[in-house]
This record gives structure tokens, sequence and C-alpha cells, in this order.
């Protein structure tokens, strides 16, 4: 598993943004559900692209 720091913030950084999509998504705020839904799938790709293995929510 990747150690650099880049993996570690952009781990840090998914968590961040599947948290905020949970919140928006208890809160019935379904414009911020679809930003933070957008920022997730950014940051996804990003892991994605660069070969940093990320944790399945589920």
């Amino acid at each position: 598993m990747e150690t650099s720091q880049f993996a570690t913030d952009l781990r840090n950084r998914i968590a961040a943004a599947r948290k905020a999509v949970a919140e928006a998504e208890r809160d019935e705020d379904y414009f911020a559900v679809d930003v933070r839904n957008g920022e997730l799938k950014s940051l996804l790709r990003m892991a994605r692209e660069n070969d940093v293995t990320v944790d399945d929510p589920a």
C-alpha cells in the first residue's frame, strides 16, 4: 500500500468528502449532496489515476 504523503492526504480528503455527502443527505440538502458528490467523484478519479488505493465505504 502506498505510504506517500500525497496518498495519505488524498485518502483523508476522500474520507472527509464521504462524511460531507452523508451529512448533506441527513440534512436533506440536495444541492449540497450534488456538490459534495462531485467533489468525491473528482477525488476518487484522482486516486484511480495515481494508483492510490482507497477503502470501499461499504
